[in-house]
């Protein structure tokens, strides 16, 4: 059993999957020794959903009735069991506003959350923040954290390192927010502003709400 991947291919006839290793700083190819059956797992926000298609299936050829008498069945029903349920389930946003340490302070977080609200989003944060305790753990993104791909992934005032990118760079948008043009981030970020994160997108005056909702628009429609 090969678990936590995070990727697969098919190579010369063979399944390579991926695994994080070290916290997510590196990864490893590997492949399954010996015999089938194999199993593998993968971290919930690896794969984006796509289309289900309809799959006619072969019903059995030989069925045969079978009875079975109560006396005979030593299997007893248990409580049915309920996993602990998040305060927040990240991996179902369509879209993530993310901050980073260049929120500042955690008097500013309110207004990153107020911008989530407004585009129908959830706030999220990278490992730092959630260290300091500015936001709870659940709200954590990164190899430590929840693994995601929404439609959109707002990062702002995030650096970019391994282990943030790891859950999130299979976003299907990514915009990135940073005043170092140097930051890793903009290298997995499809649309990159250098700038002050407080003058471009969260101070209210600067932008209206219909003004912040068209921005958003046409970023995930390619069109900015």
């Amino acid at each position: 059993m090969i678990g936590d991947c995070v990727a697969y291919r098919h190579e010369n006839g063979k399944l390579t999957f991926v695994r994080q290793m070290f916290q997510g700083k590196t990864v490893a190819d590997v492949v399954f020794e010996g015999a089938p059956p194999w199993f593998a797992t993968f971290q919930a926000g690896a794969f984006r959903a796509g289309p289900g298609r309809a799959r006619r299936v072969q019903s059995a050829r030989d069925a045969r009735p079978h009875r079975t008498q109560c006396g005979q069945i030593r299997t007893k029903p248990l409580e049915i069991f309920r996993e602990a349920k998040q305060a927040v389930d990240l991996t179902q946003a369509p879209i993530l506003v993310s901050v980073g340490r260049g929120i500042k302070a955690p008097e500013n977080i309110p207004m990153a959350e107020k911008l989530a609200r407004l585009l129908g989003g959830e706030l999220a944060a990278s490992r730092p923040i959630c260290d300091e305790g500015w936001l709870p753990m659940d709200r954590q993104i990164g190899s430590s954290g929840q693994t995601v791909a929404p439609k959109l992934y707002l990062a702002l005032g995030i650096s970019g390192a391994i282990q943030h990118v790891v859950g999130m760079k299979g976003s299907r948008t990514i915009v990135a927010v940073n005043k170092d043009q140097n930051a890793p981030i903009f290298e997995v970020a499809d649309y990159g502003i250098v700038g002050d994160l407080f003058e471009i997108v969260l101070r209210p005056h600067r932008r209206t709400r219909k003004n912040k909702i068209d921005l958003i628009c046409r970023v995930q429609s390619g069109g900015a």
